[in-house]
């Protein structure tokens, strides 16, 4: 355990207002485009036609020093000679003259900027770039960028990008680090079919970011999900104070260990960066995706309503499919629903004879649409059936445009009662069905996988949506614990030593063996025979040893007190002859026990702070690295869960007769918090439980 400096303490979150007013970015009654121009291979002339060709019914004012008007639009040569007020403003002017125009912003009492330029942080000028950040802070501007492309909002027809035109409508609000990206993606949705409510370029973060956006989000009627391509956060401790309403899917690149910070602990050699953000993610009720069309499809899914319960049914007309489809539900968690009397009652009219209802439901290749529409009618109707999985392989006789057409007026008719996803397989036939199905706001792909994982998201939310909000409260460090830390720092020590560290941890309630520390043979005695801890496991102290077992300083199983008196007065002998150089202070005693060994630990990530880790130990945590973590502070029901991700927890749960004491476990990482502000490290490996 390494103790450290006082902490500046979490950042405060932004005012209200702030998120308030992007509702005049989103949905302005009118825009400014300064430096909006009449060159069309301009940014400022793509914004402008973007915003008119758009269909934006608000007033719109291109500012343009020269120009009398661009595009059939009457410019002003400033922002202050605009005679009505100006909600938002998009600033696409050469970075010297932004400030200025941000002050112009100011004085016209304009509520949301957007700033296309670049040329701030992201080439060294930060200064530069925190005086945009100022000025919006003390007049409650909401500013995106800078250095962005812009946004897109489709329920207010605001294109104001200079991206690809033609958003298709939808309900995922898509947030991007990356503009080339967030471009590029448009262009695939468009040609997917897959409907937005929005497309928002992040750009430096100067001021907007992911916290804002998620928080003016959950209030918006138009957006069902919110979809976040993210490369890092500037600050993770105001990042975890993000209120999550609404699902979000979060696409994290960076995900290899070179970023990883190393460290001379297990904890700080395992919890590079991406674990943490991982756990972060987790932690905020947050999913995390590895590709963008796991992500699409899985915000394609979330955009559903929720299962209201876990059966689940397939349909297809192919065997081979089928099976697919029902290993990967049991891959995910998936339940399928088993009850062959009631679904041979109930599907049998949709199939030949020689089809099959044991679920998968197979009208096979000669069902044709009629029976892919009598099943789907089925199964949305039925209140048993609680999620359906479409599969269809194309075939010579059946259209899937046909099918697609059935699914969704089937769909419709019972109002999107549960979720449905849809997997078509084939050629050019097939691609149309899915682009119909998408644009019908129903999530179709050509992968089972895919389809599967969507479903998995919605149970996975409906977890995640249905847990009971609990009160995390900052942990504060016992007076006991205080003392141990300060006087360590008293003698110029940056790590605390074994009998000082389970003094700290004690106070602080983690539970604990039988322990002592003995200067003389005779106090060793006196300790083990006074709280009946035998057998003892004993180390030496010193301040210069660190391996103890390397110079002899450390010897198990002592049964009685001879053997005690013995192995003290051994110990000395050789370590003193193997490290003559060192100060001994003493040796530590300690019960030794049986159970599983696993292990606990917390360190400093450079983005969240504190965080603490649980998993696997011993020899096995350098070898599985089974380990997960969580962000401090956090509640006892997210410790519960946290225990309950490693891929080892069945040796937690009870194992050919062996099983860990979940409730001192969990009262550990709770325990741990409390000193998270006061040290920089801590390493538990083994914790015996």
């Amino acid at each position: 355990m390494s103790p450290e400096g006082s902490c500046a303490g979490s950042c405060e979150a932004d005012p209200k207002v702030k998120v308030q007013n992007l509702k005049y970015v989103f949905n302005p009654r009118s825009v400014a485009v300064v430096g909006a121009s009449s060159e069309a291979g301009k940014v400022g002339y793509q914004i402008l036609n973007n915003i008119i060709q758009n269909g934006y019914k608000g007033k719109l004012y291109p500012i343009n020093k020269k120009a009398k008007e661009i595009l059939g639009v009457p410019c002003f040569p400033s922002l202050l000679d605009v005679p009505t007020d100006v909600d938002f403003a998009v600033i696409a002017v050469p970075a010297p003259l932004v400030e200025g125009v941000l002050q112009e912003c100011v004085k016209k009492n304009v509520k949301g900027t957007v700033v296309i330029t670049s040329g701030f942080s992201e080439i060294g000028r930060k200064k530069e770039e925190q005086a945009l950040k100022d000025i919006a802070d003390k007049n409650n501007i909401g500013l995106l960028g800078p250095n962005t492309f812009g946004f897109v909002y489709t329920p207010a027809n605001l294109n104001a990008s200079f991206g690809p035109t033609n958003v298709s409508p939808g309900k995922i609000a898509f947030v991007s680090q990356s503009g080339a990206l967030a471009i590029s993606l448009m262009g695939w949705t468009m040609m997917e079919k897959i409907g937005l409510a929005s497309v928002v370029s992040l750009g430096n973060k100067a001021d907007i970011g992911e916290k804002e956006l998620i928080e003016y989000f959950n209030d918006d009627p138009n957006v069902s999900v919110i979809l976040i391509y993210m490369e890092g956060i500037k600050d993770g401790r105001k990042f975890m104070t993000t209120k999550v309403k609404k699902p979000v899917v979060v696409l994290k690149s960076g995900s290899s260990s070179r970023g990883a910070q190393a460290a001379a602990s297990h904890t700080g050699s395992l919890s590079g960066s991406d674990k943490i953000y991982s756990a972060a993610f987790t932690q905020l009720g947050m999913m995390r995706a590895r590709t963008f069309t796991h992500a699409f499809g899985a915000a394609c899914a979330l955009s559903m309503p929720l299962p209201q319960g876990e059966d689940a049914v397939i349909i297809t007309n192919g065997g081979g499919i089928g099976v697919s489809a029902t290993d990967e539900c049991e891959i995910s968690g998936v339940k399928l629903l088993e009850d062959p009397e009631w679904l041979e009652a109930k599907f049998r009219c949709t199939m030949p004879e020689f089809g099959s209802t044991k679920n998968p439901i197979d009208v096979t290749g000669g069902g044709g649409c009629k029976s892919y529409r009598e099943a789907v009618r089925i199964s949305l109707t039925e209140e048993r059936i609680h999620a359906v999985l479409v599969l269809y392989c194309e075939t010579a006789v059946t259209d899937p445009v046909e099918v697609a057409k059935a699914i969704i007026e089937e769909y419709n008719a019972v109002k999107r009662n549960k979720p449905i996803m849809v997997t078509i397989v084939g050629g050019e036939r097939s691609r149309q069905a899915i682009q119909l199905l998408n644009e019908a706001q129903i999530p179709a792909v050509t992968e089972v996988r895919e389809a599967v994982s969507g479903l998995k998201s919605l149970y996975s939310w409906k977890e995640v949506s249905s847990r009971p909000k609990e009160k995390v409260k900052d942990p504060e460090a016992p007076a006991r614990a205080l003392e141990v830390i300060g006087r360590v720092r008293g003698e110029g020590r940056t790590f605390l030593l074994e009998h000082e560290s389970r003094e700290v941890l004690e106070a602080c309630g983690v539970p604990m063996p039988k322990w002592g520390f003995a200067t003389t043979a005779k106090e060793a005695v006196e300790i083990a025979e006074k709280a009946g801890m035998y057998p003892v496991a004993m180390k030496i102290t010193s301040v210069d040893i660190i391996h103890k077992s390397d110079v002899g300083g450390v010897i198990l199983n002592i049964k009685n007190a001879e053997e005690m008196s013995a192995a003290f007065e051994r110990m000395m002998a050789t370590v003193k002859k193997n490290a003559p150089q060192a100060k001994i202070l003493g040796v530590n005693l300690c019960q030794m026990v049986d159970g599983i060994q696993c292990i606990v630990g917390m360190n400093k990530d450079p983005q969240f702070g504190p965080a603490v880790m649980f998993g696997l130990g011993g020899i096995f945590v350098e070898v599985l690295k089974d380990v997960t973590f969580r962000i401090v502070p956090f509640s006892e029901g997210e410790a519960n869960r946290m225990v309950g991700e490693i891929k080892a927890r069945k040796l937690l749960d009870g194992y050919r007769g062996q099983g860990a004491h979940k409730e001192s476990v969990i009262k550990t990482l709770m325990a741990l918090q409390k000193v998270a502000e006061h040290v920089k490290e801590v390493d538990i490996n083994p914790l015996i439980t």
